[in-house]
Parts: C-alpha cells; sequence; structure tokens
C-alpha cells in the first residue's frame, strides 16, 4: 500500500485553517466536521481523514487541538457508497502511523494518526463514476455527505509512445500535451531525473532523484469531451534545477540514467479550492482565508486524482550541452 502524495500542496493548509483562534471570537462551543479524501485509483489503500475542528469559546484551539479525544470522533462510520450499483463499503479506522505515515509535526496531536481505510481491490473503481462520501459521527447529529465523479484516465499526445529520447539544451522549449476528460481539470507536471554518480577514488555509484516541477496546479482545457491540454518544459528550468541541485565535485562522474515525466490530474473540487484561496491572496484580499467545503456538513475536501508517467532518456548531444553550459560544466557530466 502507498499513500500517495498530493501534489496540489495548497489544499494541506485547510485543516489548519480549522484550528484558527478567530472561531472563538463569535461562535460558542460546536461540532464541526473536518474531512480530507483523495481518491487515487492505482494505490492499493484508500484513506479518508476526519476529524473535528476545535471551536470552544474558554478553550485556546492550540490546546484542543494535542487533545485526542477532542481531535476524532469516537464512534464515526465512513462509508463509500457507488452509486451506480447502490453498493456500499464501510472503512475500517486504523492508525496510520503503525502503518508507516506518522503525522508530521505540529499544531495537531500526533499519536494516534487516525484515519479510514479499505482496499482498493474491493471497490474496482472506474473512472467517471459517481462516488458518494457519507459519514455518521455516530452522535445522532446530521450525516455528513458528499458526491463526486472520479477522474478519468490521462494520455500523452506528445511525448506520445514512440518517443524514447528528448534533446535538452538550455533554450529548449517543449510543449508537452495530454488528453484528458471534462472531470480532470486541474494538473501538475513534474520530472524525476536520475542521475548516477560514480565517485573515481572510492569506485562506488549512486543514483540520486531531483525533483522538477514543470507545472504547478495548472488548469486544463474542459470545454469537450475529450480534451488536449499543455504546459511548457523548458530547457533552462532543467540547468537551473542540476545547478541548484549537485555539489561541484572534481571525483565526481555523472550521467543521467533517466527522465520520469509524471503527469498528475485532479478533479473540479481541487480546482474549486484552489480558485477561492488564489482569489483571497492578493494585494486586495482580505486577511481571513476562506473555508472551502464540498461536504453537506462541515468543512473539507473530497475528491481525486489519477497520474500517468512518460520515462525518457536523453540524446546524446544533451551531454554537450551539459558539459558546455556555464551553470552545468562544473558537475562533470559525462
Amino acid at each position: 500500500m502507498k499513500w500517495h502524495h498530493f501534489l496540489f500542496l495548497g489544499l494541506l493548509g485547510f485543516l489548519a485553517v480549522q484550528c484558527s483562534e478567530d472561531f472563538q471570537l463569535t461562535e460558542p462551543y460546536k461540532d464541526i466536521p473536518v474531512v480530507y479524501g483523495l481518491i487515487k485509483r492505482t494505490d492499493t489503500a484508500q484513506y479518508i481523514r476526519l476529524e473535528k475542528a476545535f471551536v470552544d469559546e474558554n478553550i485556546p484551539a492550540s490546546q484542543i487541538s494535542k487533545i485526542v479525544d477532542s481531535l476524532y470522533y469516537q464512534n464515526a462510520t465512513v462509508k463509500l457508497i457507488q452509486t451506480a450499483t447502490n453498493t456500499s463499503h464501510t472503512l475500517n479506522r486504523v492508525d496510520a502511523a503503525l502503518e508507516g505515515y506518522p503525522r508530521e509535526a505540529g499544531p495537531f496531536a500526533t499519536l494516534p494518526n487516525y484515519m479510514y481505510k479499505i482496499r482498493t481491490s474491493t471497490l474496482n473503481l472506474k473512472g467517471g463514476e459517481e462516488l458518494k462520501l457519507q459519514i455518521d459521527r455516530g452522535d445522532g447529529s446530521a450525516l455528513v455527505n458528499s458526491k463526486i465523479i472520479l477522474v478519468s484516465d490521462l494520455s500523452f499526445v506528445f511525448p506520445d509512445d514512440g518517443t524514447r529520447q528528448l534533446f535538452f539544451a538550455y533554450r529548449s522549449s517543449y510543449d508537452f500535451k495530454w488528453k484528458n476528460k471534462n472531470n480532470t481539470t486541474v494538473f501538475d507536471l513534474k520530472a524525476l531525473v536520475y542521475i548516477v554518480e560514480f565517485d573515481v577514488v572510492s569506485q562506488k555509484s549512486i543514483t540520486k532523484i531531483i525533483e522538477i516541477p514543470f507545472a504547478k496546479s495548472q488548469p486544463g482545457k474542459i470545454d469537450r469531451v475529450d480534451n488536449i491540454s499543455s504546459t511548457k518544459v523548458n530547457g533552462s528550468a532543467f540547468y537551473n534545477f542540476l545547478h541548484d541541485k549537485l555539489v561541484v565535485n572534481t571525483n565526481i562522474e555523472r550521467s543521467i540514467n533517466k527522465i520520469d515525466f509524471i503527469l498528475t490530474g485532479g478533479g473540479p473540487e481541487i480546482q474549486g479550492y484552489l480558485s477561492i484561496l488564489n482569489a483571497n491572496t492578493g494585494i486586495t484580499a482580505s486577511q481571513e482565508i476562506p473555508r472551502y467545503t464540498n461536504l453537506s456538513e462541515g468543512f473539507g475536501v473530497f475528491s481525486s486524482t489519477v497520474s500517468i508517467k512518460k520515462s525518457i532518456t536523453l540524446e546524446p548531444p544533451t551531454v554537450d550541452s551539459l558539459q558546455s553550459n556555464a551553470l552545468t560544466r562544473d558537475l562533470n557530466f559525462k
């Protein structure tokens, strides 16, 4: 099982927003569910995070957030319902920290790190199908509901299946293109550059991976049933990242083994959240961060993502360019 690291990083801030002291200025204690769930069909397991917002006139939110009983619902039931067949699946509450996914240190209690889990193989999910999230908090309060259409598969138009190599000079520029359905509206594109470093003294080799973001939270085209979206992949970014991430060492000889281009698409719920967030961060924006939700109760995001990968190697002239460019010539590429 692999917990996918979602690339639209703005989403991760919305849970922290719910811990704001601003709640206490105008509101008495109340139960506000906070939900984070991103379905990815290629993962071996799906996780839903369910927590409480911290609203109390007498206790600071920063203090409540450290109390496990105040952070989690004790008797909640979380279900995923495939509406086409009316098939209901109940998720199991697990301590994700025991499964290798500890919570990062911060304003919240880190242990236990409760989430609700289900094996993907039991769902047989398909792109384009409707999926409903239903949460019973176990205290007689209203159900929390949300419906989404799962994002459909993506496919590269360029580089296509026949493209095995690319030439990257500093001034190179490629239009990376892909096909997407209307239910996939926002995209990230990154490159993972696999660099082999050979130490001529120790005669040992290691492989380093450098991550280069080429597009973050970029809206795609959604005006047709089958759309072609695109983004620029510039050689200048490639050379600058190599310069910034690698250390000059005359004892190290380097070669680039391959580059994996990973495209991730997200549903319209993600784009909706990002649009609200971005609209409120300009020079004329208010200081209050908007509380986004696509849930019937509380705050949060329930959506889906999909990723594809294209692996390439570099055409031989790329090495000549790396050896001559001022940014990379001292990095000893062979």
